[in-house]
């Protein structure tokens, strides 16, 4: 490609420029390797043609000033600017993962956990845009990426960002027609909440798989000057209220009925307690894996008992298929056995973490939720008769009177038959009708959520300590300074040392944080954040040591400026 050798040539020996990531209408975006800091990172060049374009050379030379300003943990970074003849470009942070419309195209809309964390955190990385008078003016799934490992959502792409909310030059529209405001639609003069309208269509596409007004061009620019986005429950009535409301004030037509600034949707995303909506990720992977196991344990059950029942009803008196069934059903138990093995050491783990009983509690019901609004979904479907649980019942039984019949023929070939669908039909009827129905989900629920889970957690406690993990609806501030604490406490003794002050800092920051106003408040998230990223990064082994000690530094200094701001603001008493 003309355009990699060139950009090549421009940054010999200080990036090595390896493929093309990605092409839109300005440019293109290459993965490259920072030959000096060892490290990956993204480059996007002006296509050369635009470059020659006195208009498009300055709108991307824009983009990288506006986005070298931001310094944020949901924005992606930029580092340099390079300028040589047609070569055009600059350099930002590679975030490996995909773009939330990838994501959505990959595996479906978002849960409303999933939805609500991402929502949040661009809507937070929009309110530091906006607070540096920048709007984005092209909010849309192409253009928040997904950190593989973490989940994290990175706002990028600021090529179209207005300077001190300056409209764009008359008739000179911006931005992606399915996702843009009705003011810059009609060329109007827009602030954040124009943003937050595109925010709003994106999450609306993240929970549906499907943009708000659709048809053709027209169509869809008069529908959204005159007309409000469909409710979402219109497609997801499993939605959680909070959600709705948030995602439904985005999109309204009038910029005054929107939330006033991307604080106030936060405000807004956090009137329910967070427990009501999402479960930590760690306890939500748990929840789900012991529904699992607890299924596979009573199939595994089941199907043993079946194998004893079979050979008590047509084989009583042939010691040959004693020696054959009785092996068989313990072989069944051992199985279930194992898995209930295996459930009780991921429970261990998540004591470990120091999570316990009562914060599975809300995560199971989560998670009924969620079922029971697949289930509606598949039955608001047109199905089949045979996926009608009475129908299920009785093909079981019909098929299992037919295996047991084959099975005592007394002919050897048939006799292996008969026993096999007469112990596997019975099991796979009793689960396919039981999970049909919701009995399942209602069975390993309230076990897990009853004695069953407290028994559990008792025998994952045996031996370990568990440590306090802040409740699902604590603060922010708390939420991520316990997280960095937790990490420390994981680092060898030899790494504890060298980041000794890192303890105290987290604390004075958390402090901070809840005392301190919005802004210093902001700044005292922010540098919580950069640690917990840079701890999580340092476990999987992305970053260096050396910049978690400068980050460390930073947040020290930060941690300065908010306690004596804190204590100009104290009146003195005396």
């Amino acid at each position: 490609m003309i355009e990699h050798l060139a950009l090549q040539q421009a940054l010999a020996g200080r990036y090595a420029v390896e493929r093309l990531l990605g092409q839109g209408g300005m440019g293109m975006v290459f993965l490259a390797r920072d030959l000096a800091l060892d490290r990956p990172v993204a480059i996007k060049l002006l296509a050369p043609a635009l470059a020659r374009e006195t208009v498009f050379r300055d709108r991307f030379l824009r983009e990288a000033r506006a986005a070298a300003r931001l310094s944020h943990p949901h924005i992606v970074p930029v580092h340099s600017v390079e300028e040589h003849d047609t070569v055009v470009a600059f350099v930002m942070g590679f975030v490996d993962g995909e773009t939330l419309a990838q994501r959505v195209t990959r595996a479906g809309p978002l849960s409303d956990a999933d939805g609500l964390r991402v929502m949040r955190e661009v809507a937070w990385a929009l309110g530091h845009a906006h607070a540096m008078g920048l709007v984005h003016r092209d909010v849309k799934p192409e253009n928040i990426m997904l950190e593989r490992h973490t989940g994290r959502a990175v706002v990028t792409d600021f090529g179209i960002a207005g300077v001190v909310y300056q409209p764009a030059s008359r008739g000179e529209r911006v931005g992606t027609p399915a996702y843009m405001s009705p003011e810059q639609l009609s060329d109007a003069a827009v602030d954040p909440r124009s943003d937050l309208y595109s925010l709003g269509g994106t999450m609306w596409y993240a929970f549906s798989g499907r943009t708000p007004f659709e048809g053709s061009a027209d169509r869809i620019l008069a529908a959204r000057l005159t007309s409000p986005a469909p409710s979402i429950t219109s497609l997801r009535p499993d939605l959680p209220g909070v959600l709705v409301h948030a995602v439904d004030r985005c999109l309204a037509t009038a910029p005054e009925d929107r939330p006033a600034s991307a604080e106030a949707l936060l405000d807004l995303l956090t009137v329910a307690p967070p427990a009501l909506n999402e479960a930590p990720l760690p306890v939500a992977s748990y929840v789900r894996t012991a529904g699992s196991a607890l299924g596979d344990v009573g199939a595994t059950f089941i199907a043993g008992t079946t194998a004893l029942l079979v050979y008590g009803i047509g084989f009583r008196d042939d010691l040959y298929a004693a020696i054959a069934f009785y092996p068989i059903a313990a072989l069944l138990y051992a199985i279930g056995l194992t898995r209930f093995g295996e459930l009780v050491l991921h429970t261990r783990t998540l004591v470990g973490q120091g999570y316990g009983h009562d914060a599975v509690r809300p995560a199971v019901e989560i998670e009924v939720r969620r079922e029971a609004a697949e289930r509606a979904l598949a039955t608001s479907l047109p199905g089949r008769l045979t996926d009608r649980p009475a129908v299920m019942a009785a093909i079981g039984a019909a098929k299992t009177g037919l295996f047991i019949w084959l099975a005592t023929r007394g002919i050897d070939t048939l006799t292996l038959i008969g026993v096999a669908g007469a112990v596997l039909i019975p099991t796979a009827t009793v689960r396919s009708v039981l999970r049909s129905t919701g009995r399942i989900t209602s069975l390993w629920a309230g076990g897990l959520k009853g004695r069953l889970g407290r028994w559990l957690f008792r025998l994952g406690r045996i031996g370990q300590s568990r440590r306090v993990v802040p409740a699902p609806d604590a603060p922010t501030a708390v939420f991520l300074g316990d997280a960095a604490l937790r990490m420390f406490e994981a680092l060898p003794p030899a790494r504890q040392r060298q980041l000794a002050a890192l303890p105290e800092i987290v604390t004075r920051l958390q402090a901070d944080a809840l005392n301190a106003t919005e802004g210093t408040r902001l700044k005292a998230v922010v540098a919580l954040e950069n640690l917990r990223l840079d701890l999580l990064r340092l476990q999987a082994g992305q970053v260096q040591s050396d910049q978690l000690t400068r980050d460390l530094e930073d947040a020290g200094r930060i941690a300065a400026l908010v306690d004596a701001a804190l204590q100009r603001s104290t009146p003195a008493h005396g």
